[in-house]
């Protein structure tokens, strides 16, 4: 590329003086030159604010930092958005790592192609240290003719990308509007729906990584809240709203009722109202045929009592 674009790096940041070191240090070590780094901070109560004006202070050239209150991740990372003038968007959280090179390969491959085309990269869990990871097998990490295939395959094989594992250009996430602040839980998951709903292509580059740190107890017991259950629910009838636009076919309907399957296997039986009303969008879906989701001792069971009769089952186990 002659000439080279810049690649905001949006770092949204609440509570995290831990990691935020490991991961700052990260971004500022990127092969690519022509990067920005937007710190938000998200009315951090425990070091990470003081940690953040030190990096600034440090980098001027380098690091913005914006100092808001708290809001959540979804107000703090639409903040960095609006602060951002990179031509590339991308997106890092707060304890997560990338490798040096992960945006110059990404790049290089995004070169000659139109906006619409986004990259992904391999990511892998860890806990304590990058020279200790774990992969889980998924087939999401190859190329993709379109964003709605990446959705299906999501949502088909219950698979995931971290969001740092993406590069995309602007205009794609200016044309997937701003994260949902009403959201508690899957904010990423409902706003990288909307990007990919508008990408041409996903390409895949395999020699970047991200390393997404594994969220401790913390994370999973907000999970479980009556609010992270309606958010979560939320966010998967935004699925549904998205996809039908664009395809309106058995196929899609097909992986938008493994969703909502798996939002009941999820939840049950905690908010029964929320599960009702789960039921309901399967019902109005149309398809007819048993879908099996879950492990294969789950699945036996479902294919063979039924569903529901399952869910009970394996809660009286648990």
């Amino acid at each position: 590329m002659s000439v080279k674009p810049l690649v905001s790096i949006i770092i949204p940041v609440y509570n995290k003086a831990l990691f935020i070191r490991e991961t700052l240090d990260s971004a500022l070590k990127q092969t690519y030159p022509q990067i920005e780094i937007i710190t938000v901070n998200d009315g951090s109560t425990d070091d990470s604010l003081r940690i953040l004006k030190e990096y600034a202070v440090q980098f001027p050239d380098r690091i913005k930092l914006v100092d808001s209150e708290n809001q959540g991740v979804s107000a703090a990372t639409n903040l960095g958005i609006q602060a951002a003038k990179g031509e590339y968007i991308q997106f890092l959280d707060a304890d997560d790592i990338l490798s040096r090179d992960k945006i110059e390969q990404q790049l290089n491959l995004l070169e000659g192609n139109g906006y619409e085309v986004m990259s992904s990269c391999e990511w892998k869990n860890f806990k304590k240290s990058v020279e200790e990871t774990s992969l889980i097998p998924y087939k999401i990490f190859r190329d993709f003719d379109s964003g709605l295939e990446v959705l299906l395959r999501f949502w088909n094989h219950q698979e995931m990308m971290a969001i740092s594992s993406w590069l995309t250009h602007r205009h794609l996430i200016e044309k997937a509007g701003p994260w949902n602040e009403s959201l508690i839980i899957n904010q990423d998951g409902e706003f990288f729906c909307r990007v990919l709903a508008h990408a041409s292509q996903v390409l895949y580059e395999p020699k970047g990584k991200v390393f997404y740190r594994q969220p401790g107890q913390e994370n999973v017991s907000q999970q479980k809240s009556t609010k992270a259950a309606r958010s979560l629910l939320d966010s998967h009838i935004s699925y549904e709203k998205i996809v039908l636009e664009i395809e309106d076919s058995h196929r899609v309907r097909t992986a938008l009722k493994k969703v909502y399957l798996k939002f009941l296997y999820d939840t049950f039986p905690e908010n029964p109202l929320l599960l009702s009303e789960a039921k309901n969008r399967i019902k109005q879906l149309g398809v007819k045929q048993s879908i099996l989701i879950g492990g294969p001792k789950f699945q036996f069971m479902s294919k063979y009592l039924g569903f529901e009769t399952a869910l009970k089952l394996k809660r009286l186990i648990n």
